[in-house]
């Protein structure tokens, strides 16, 4: 009995103290997405990173964020490379994701993708959407059919401002975005509210956001507690961040 306790206690001896479990989180590049995100000088920040930081120390993890272009964090998902990514939708990219079991927490956010426009254009006709403004990366789902049939053209943008001032200088008949980050965006380079608005009488997209994975349903179903069990903290943080 002796040499057994011995060999335990060499065994423990051995084991890292205090070692977290760590995880790696897949997060898109973006510089400029706030209020949600931003990767900047080898940081990332914002909303998500906030709400994922607090679920983690809830738990005792540690969690890597690996910020990587769209297409390719889909790809190095799928693959196995990340362990989880953020956000996500189980209606994003489906073509890259079909043949993948992927688990979706509850949703944490509600999201609005559609076409910002100058006051003055609200309510016009979609005919006279001809060219549409977009962030590269980003595809503008409810516009597919028209873009395919040629009868609206793409001019992208790498960043949210660029965007936002080919809409002012009518350089884009509108531009599709994400309304909270165009919002936020808008205010930030001092335009006044209302001048660039959300068209919501053109085609939009609506949806929730989530944290998903292959490979930790586990972690997955805590997640989903933490949003139940912290709710009012949860609820204080996007309202610091001017979510929904």
């Amino acid at each position: 009995m002796k040499w057994q306790w011995c060999l335990l206690l060499t065994i423990l001896a051995t084991l890292p103290v205090g070692a977290n479990p760590t995880y790696v989180i897949g997060v898109q590049n973006f510089s400029q997405y706030y209020p949600y995100s931003s990767y900047a000088n080898r940081n990332y920040s914002g909303f998500n990173r906030e709400l994922l930081d607090m679920f983690a120390k809830t738990q005792n993890y540690r969690f890597i964020y690996k910020p990587l272009p769209l297409k390719r964090l889909y790809h190095r998902f799928v693959d196995g490379a990340v362990d989880f990514k953020y956000p996500d939708s189980p209606k994003w990219s489906p073509e890259i994701k079909r043949k993948s079991n992927i688990i979706y927490s509850e949703p944490v956010v509600n999201y609005i993708d559609g076409v910002m426009v100058i006051d003055d254009n609200y309510g016009k006709s979609l005919n006279r959407l001809k060219y549409l403004g977009v962030v590269a990366g980003f595809t503008p789902y409810p516009y597919q059919s028209r873009i395919s049939a040629g009868q609206i053209q793409v001019d992208e943008s790498y960043k949210y401002d660029s965007l936002l001032m080919k809409v002012v200088s009518g350089r884009v008949d509108g531009g599709y975005a994400n309304v909270a980050v165009a919002q936020f965006y808008l205010e930030q380079m001092g335009f006044q509210k209302g001048s660039v608005r959300f068209d919501d009488t053109l085609p939009h997209s609506k949806g929730t956001r989530h944290l998903s994975t292959i490979k930790y349903p586990e972690v997955i179903a805590e997640f989903n507690r933490f949003l139940v069990d912290n709710k009012e903290d949860v609820e204080a943080l996007k309202a610091r961040y001017g979510l929904e």
